[in-house]
């Protein structure tokens, strides 16, 4: 079973050698989780003793991470931003005035974090391509249709694993059979050329951004008008992978 999981482990390895993310903080965040996992196997009712026996944990570290707090809940602010000038009515993804009230972008990066000052969002926003500003430097345009962080970036690492999270948690929902089936496929063909792999590529993200598109302007239209208990979310990718190596 474990060497079914190499696929899974090895870029993972990767991105922690290459951060610098030594293997002792990363087996402590593991066991956290082992404890964390081992309640939703069905299990009413579970002591440390029968938790030690499921995870192979010794009961001292399973009692020290029982109790230890939950961990900050990350928010990327910068995307909610993006997310809102193309979907709030007062916005429309429309060149905005760089300061004064409503419509103009420090207004906008005022509702969404009171407590980091609009020039420094700018600015993020700027170096990653997202936005433009005209000459004068009176004025903003949005370039793309979503936040992208740049290269490297604590934004980009916390992207990608809420992304490859949420997609991670559907697949091991499916193979448990935890609950109704959810939306998760692939298509995969090998034997093409380096044209051909480039040419479906540029479809495939051309036909993802439209849906995706069309599935933010309906998901803002839906919140805009949910009511009491909208205390769900959801979160729709994609991603497309080529490689030379046919075991890849």
């Amino acid at each position: 079973m474990t060497s079914l999981l190499d696929s899974l482990l090895a870029p993972l390895a990767k991105l922690l050698v290459a951060r610098g993310i030594l293997f002792p903080e990363m087996a402590e965040r593991l066991k956290a989780h082992y404890v964390d996992a081992a309640p939703g196997l069905g299990t009413e009712k579970i002591t440390d003793s029968r938790l030690s026996v499921l995870t192979g944990l010794q009961r001292r570290d399973i009692v020290r991470l029982r109790n230890a707090p939950p961990p900050e809940e990350r928010v990327n602010h910068l995307s909610t931003l993006v997310a809102r000038w193309q979907t709030d009515a007062r916005y429309k993804g429309a060149p905005l005035r760089r300061r004064g009230d409503a419509p103009s972008f420090e207004a906008l990066a005022n509702e969404i974090r009171k407590d980091i000052h609009p020039r420094t969002m700018l600015d993020t926003l700027i170096a990653s391509g997202t936005v433009a500003v005209s000459d004068d430097g009176e004025t903003a345009t949005l370039l793309r249709s979503s936040y992208q962080p740049l290269a490297g970036s604590e934004d980009q690492l916390a992207y990608l694993a809420d992304s490859i999270g949420d997609h991670f948690q559907v697949a091991i929902d499916n193979v448990l059979g935890t609950g109704p089936a959810r939306f998760e496929r692939s298509v995969h063909y090998s034997g093409l050329t380096k044209d051909q792999i480039t040419a479906l590529e540029k479809r495939h993200e051309e036909g993802q951004m439209a849906l995706f598109q069309e599935l933010s302007q309906l998901a803002a239209q839906m919140k805009a008008e949910a009511g009491a208990g909208a205390d769900s979310r959801f979160r729709a990718g994609a991603y497309f992978h080529a490689a030379e190596d046919l075991n890849k």
